[in-house]
């Protein structure tokens, strides 16, 4: 006869069972306790070794276990890290029952942020101790989160004028009430003494629009300055621009940085070089998506000495036989200092500007009247003309490099190597939003983000035997 099994909450034990038997031998809290373990602490920055006065300190080891496995398991704020610590039962086999509160993990966060963001290298060492990097290409990209600033405290530029005006026209308003009767009494409001003198409130005005000046930005949030507007998940709001490069075997993260810029503009070289930093060598070839295609970006890693392959704007250079007659199909001729077009017709210099502050060159058709495909060409009836910035013969040798059906090919790998990071941490570690404020801490953060996305797949080498640690 069956029966239902019930909760027998009042048995006892002839022996106490051991902590070690709580857990499988497979569970992410052994992986950690080991990759840890395997860590030089103090040549890493963290502080070791016994407190000179005082009652015993948790150890950087145990606490660095706790922070580590707590974001592997979508845990990251401090009071819950120190619930987890008592209701946990792989925090209590990590932390050998030890329980530290929330005050002291936010301090040792506090005393320890760049040792922190140095975790990732040491998990790009183990994976490439273990021949888990490629190192033939890797790929950028970023990603916008929400910062903890809200909308509704921020600072406007356009309001803060509009304000400015209204107040400058009720200014002159009191005033020419005062010289108009010396009598005139001001009624009571409710608002602060310091909002009742107008004086006063323009100079609040003032002082926030030159703040913003300061900052080169019409949108400020003052508790956190180092923040932008822009678009999170769809919706805009203060955040932060993400950013990674991911190797191309299983997608090891190798660099990471985190900006206030709105776009990913000028951020190419700098990537590439993070990345260089952390693993020590160069990759083969960087991928990258249209948003560092700037020919500037171009120009600053063709200087470095990186290979790169970066989409490009169709505006720059239309795919296939589209728009024939496309100022990228017209090739510079540097030994004759012309441009020559699709069907042979040659562009001679003609003036030099500058075009926001930088160079530029114009080549103009002397031929166009008798061209017979120039009303495919041009429409403009003085005839075509070709600009050419400083930096364009990068774009050029980006476009020539991307006829290479090879180079297509690996350059359509991007999204493949890369964006699958951003997925990790957005859809399967929850992470949507920072949970720390100002630039340093959100840069540690996404270190260990990334860091943990590292983990979890060192993480599945090691449950099939395929990475062993010290």
């Amino acid at each position: 006869m069956s029966y239902e099994i019930e909760a027998d909450r009042n048995q006892t034990f002839l022996f106490p069972p051991a902590l070690d038997d709580w857990i499988p031998q497979d569970h992410p809290a052994r992986f950690i306790a080991s990759f840890v373990d395997t860590l030089d602490l103090q040549s890493l920055g963290f502080e070791v070794g016994h407190a000179p006065t005082g009652r015993p300190r948790f150890s950087a080891r145990l606490l660095l276990s706790v922070i580590c496995y707590c974001y592997f398991s979508r845990i990251r704020s401090l009071r819950g890290m120190e619930q987890a610590c008592q209701e946990n039962v792989a925090l209590m086999w990590l932390t050998g029952f030890e329980k530290p509160d929330h005050n002291t993990l936010w301090r040792f966060w506090r005393d320890n942020r760049g040792p922190l963001r140095g975790l990732l290298r040491k998990s790009v060492q183990v994976a490439g101790d273990m021949g888990l990097l490629g190192m033939v290409l890797h790929a950028v990209d970023g990603t916008k989160i929400r910062a903890q600033a809200s909308l509704k405290t921020g600072v406007y530029r356009k309001k803060l004028k509009d304000a400015l005006e209204l107040l400058d026209k009720s200014i002159r308003e009191m005033e020419e009430g005062i010289e108009a009767s010396v009598n005139t009494e001001i009624g009571s409001c409710r608002l602060p003494q310091e909002l009742l003198d107008a004086r006063t409130r323009k100079e609040m005005i003032e002082g926030s629009l030159e703040v913003l000046d300061e900052a080169q930005t019409n949108s400020l949030n003052p508790s956190e300055p180092d923040a932008r507007i822009m678009k999170c998940s769809g919706v805009k709001t203060f955040g932060y621009n993400a950013q990674a490069v991911a190797d191309g075997m299983i997608g090891i993260v190798v660099g990471t940085k985190v900006v206030s810029n709105e776009t990913d503009t000028g951020l190419l070289a700098t990537m590439i070089d993070s990345a260089v930093e952390t693993v020590g060598a160069k990759p083969t070839q960087t991928l990258a998506d249209k948003g560092y295609s700037a020919a500037q970006d171009l120009a600053d890693a063709g200087k470095k000495g990186h290979e790169i392959l970066v989409n490009l704007k169709r505006d720059v250079s239309p795919p296939g036989d589209e728009k024939p007659f496309h100022s990228s199909r017209f090739p510079f001729d540097a030994e004759n200092d012309c441009c020559i077009c699709p069907i042979g017709g040659i562009l001679r210099f003609q003036h030099a500007y500058k075009d926001h502050g930088k160079p530029c060159r114009v080549y103009h058709c002397a031929g166009f009247k008798e061209c017979p495909r120039r009303m495919e060409c041009s429409k403009n009836k003085r005839g075509r003309s070709i600009k050419l910035g400083q930096n364009h013969q990068a774009v050029r040798n980006q476009i020539d490099k991307q006829k290479d059906p090879e180079a297509k090919s690996q350059l359509a790998r991007r999204s493949v190597i890369v964006e699958p990071v951003f997925a990790i941490v957005k859809e399967i570690l929850g992470f949507r939003k920072w949970s720390v404020q100002g630039i340093e801490g959100v840069q540690t953060q996404w270190a260990l983000m990334c860091t943990t996305v590292n983990l979890r797949k060192l993480y599945t080498a090691w449950r099939a035997n395929l990475l062993a640690l010290a």
